[in-house]
């Protein structure tokens, strides 16, 4: 078997980061949300709440991942996205949408329809990862 060297990973001036992919406490996030991508002038920045388990952790990744690029090729901007968001979160204190409900599940998201597929795939991701989506969801609610 071919022994590989061990290297220590140091950035090189032709590398570019695309993706800045951080897990932060839930009460740091920008508003009522488990992940949240932030475009800047040079990447993405793609943050996840602390979900206490890698494996939600991972599927909360990968569904903003999504979300982000489909969005920018449908012409959604950070800013229109968020204040839809802020805006269902407010319903959301004065009662008008259940603690279960998904922003982006509304018909008046600007992103609904990227949300539904950026779902389609986390659901088949957390199958073969062995992640219970009941579990999982509860898990997203208790933040």
């Amino acid at each position: 078997m071919k022994k590989y060297p061990s290297y220590k990973f140091k950035a090189t001036p032709h590398e570019d980061t695309l993706y800045v992919i951080t897990k932060v406490p839930h009460s740091e996030q920008r508003y009522e949300t488990v992940g949240d991508w932030i475009p800047e002038k040079d990447k993405v920045r793609i943050r996840v709440s602390d979900l206490g388990d890698e494996r939600y952790d991972y599927l909360v990744v990968v569904h903003e991942l999504i979300g982000y690029r489909l969005a920018k090729e449908h012409g959604l901007t950070d800013a229109k996205v968020k204040a839809f968001d802020e805006k269902f979160e407010a319903e959301r204190a004065r009662g008008l949408h259940t603690q279960s409900a998904e922003a982006g599940n509304d018909p008046r998201a600007p992103y609904r329809k990227e949300h539904q597929f950026a779902t389609k795939v986390e659901k088949q991701l957390a199958r073969k990862l062995g992640v219970d989506w009941k579990k999982y969801g509860k898990a997203v609610e208790s933040l």
